[in-house]
């Protein structure tokens, strides 16, 4: 589990595609970054988990092609900026709010513009995930715990807009980011949540004993 605050990026150092489909994707996350072999990070928001076995130099993973057909890593490349994040302790503060890694869908960047010292973006997000955000609530954009200024429903989706503020500007990837990029995202685990509960179960449904 991530909490959606953003603890550094790293730079992709090599993609690679080899036997079998494996797709591998190496980061170099910058000097003094702990991991461990097996751990689960975040890179933008897509939770995967570490293959490497050194403790120092660039990290490893494999992807699948699930995940790639359903997140926008399919587009990362030698020199692309990710974020990255590694799962929370218990003992963690909770700072931005409940994030799994588990990405619903890809939303595409409409605006960005600079008001000030903030940073205004606007993001048109699938119909089919409409009905899990709300206007002050919370959605993960490429990993980064994001509140929606307000949003706007069209017949293409919805309109979410945000402001941020410059230190979220400067430590993700979002200073890279441009008009139309795809980015990833991940809805409030807990609208998921109600949204099943609020479904009429069936006769046939297998009871948990």
């Amino acid at each position: 589990m991530f909490t959606g605050l953003v603890e550094k990026t790293g730079v992709v150092a090599q993609v690679t595609s080899g036997r079998d489909a494996i797709w591998t994707l190496v980061i170099d996350p910058g000097p003094d970054y702990d991991r461990e072999h097996g751990a689960s990070v975040a890179v933008n928001g897509v939770c995967l988990t570490e293959v490497g076995t050194s403790h120092q130099g660039p990290l490893t993973f494999h992807v699948s092609q699930e995940t790639l057909s359903k997140t926008s890593l399919h587009s990362l490349k030698p020199g692309s900026r990710v974020n990255l994040e590694r799962a929370m302790r218990p003992t963690d503060r909770l700072g931005g709010h409940i994030v799994l890694g588990h990405v619903d869908g890809t939303g595409d960047v409409k605006i960005i513009r600079q008001e000030e010292n903030f940073y205004y973006v606007e993001i048109l997000i699938p119909k089919s995930l409409s009905p899990y955000v709300v206007s002050k609530g919370s959605i993960a954009i490429d990993g980064t715990s994001l509140t929606i200024n307000a949003l706007r429903d069209t017949d293409q989706g919805s309109h979410l807009s945000f402001m941020l503020i410059p230190v979220t500007w400067e430590t993700t990837r979002f200073a890279d980011v441009k008009i139309n990029d795809k980015v990833n995202l991940e809805v409030d685990m807990i609208a998921k949540h109600l949204e099943r509960l609020s479904l009429p179960w069936k006769q046939s449904s297998p009871k948990i004993s």
